[in-house]
């Protein structure tokens, strides 16, 4: 029965992954595809929870590093007109620039990923010692 629960948990987070792809729903792909990939490792805790937990902390460093609302203001003096875009986020990052400006997610995707390294790391460390101290055989 918990296998198939499990497969079910995976089936319904890519199907919503799915349909709603082009909002909320990237997330809940990824994790269900990395739920899929890890099924053999379900019961190795040490290998399992580090990537499962690291699709949190790729999203959540993503989220709060990228540019969440931008803003354009045009002015015009004479002959010219010029505009300037001003881009937030939920640190408070300031993205501007002149002309048709589009911010890069770059810098966002590098703090989801290196986030996303530090939290598999941790939990890594975490459940090895855990299993260490734990002794041989102990779930």
């Amino acid at each position: 029965m918990k296998r198939v629960s499990y497969w079910v948990v995976v089936a319904v987070l890519v199907m919503f992954g799915v349909l709603t792809g082009f909002s909320i729903g990237l997330p809940f792909l990824i994790l269900g595809v990395v739920l899929a990939i890890l099924a053999p490792y379900r019961r190795r805790r040490s290998l399992f929870w580090p990537p499962v937990l690291a699709v949190p902390a790729l999203v959540t460093g993503f989220v709060l590093v990228a540019p969440l609302g931008c803003t354009t203001r045009a002015t015009s003096s004479g002959l010219e007109a010029t505009s300037h875009t001003v881009c937030t986020n939920a640190v408070g990052i300031d993205y501007s620039g002149y002309g048709i400006y589009n911010p890069s997610l770059l810098p966002a995707l590098l703090v989801g990923v290196a986030a996303a390294v530090i939290v598999a790391t941790v939990a890594r460390m975490v459940l090895r010692r855990h299993e260490r101290l734990a002794g041989p055989g102990t779930p």
